[in-house]
């Protein structure tokens, strides 16, 4: 196994377009050989929310692009979230991300990686 691997992600396609304007992108995942880090790019048109997921591990988001909201459907709170701020999900958190005028953009995934993350746009 090689000890530093570079990955050209502008040749990485997305594995799910949703219909409903949600698109996932798992840029890095086990079937890569990472064991324990995962990096999924989450694009979500504008008016668009994804569908409620809880996953085993926690999970880190950085927001590249856009404006939205965290749903924390464990809690019942909704967090506003934008361009530049990262965001922190705990294991077993019901969440799911909204958009509203604008396009949001996340790069991001769970740590250790759960593949339930990959059905955000389901």
């Amino acid at each position: 196994m090689e000890t530093i691997k570079i990955i050209n992600s502008e040749k990485i396609l997305p594995i799910e377009a949703n219909k409903n304007g949600i698109i996932i992108t798992p840029i890095l995942t086990p079937d890569d050989g990472a064991k324990w880090r995962s990096s999924i790019k989450v694009h979500l048109k504008k008016n668009m929310n994804t569908k409620t997921i809880k996953l085993n591990s926690e999970c880190v988001f950085f927001v590249l692009k856009g404006e939205g909201i965290i749903f924390d459907e464990t809690e019942n709170e909704k967090t506003n979230i934008k361009n530049q701020k990262m965001v922190f999900i705990t294991p077993y958190t019901s969440f799911s991300f909204l958009t509203l005028g604008e396009e949001l953009v996340l790069l991001g995934g769970p740590c250790p990686f759960d593949k339930n993350i990959l059905t955000l746009g389901d």
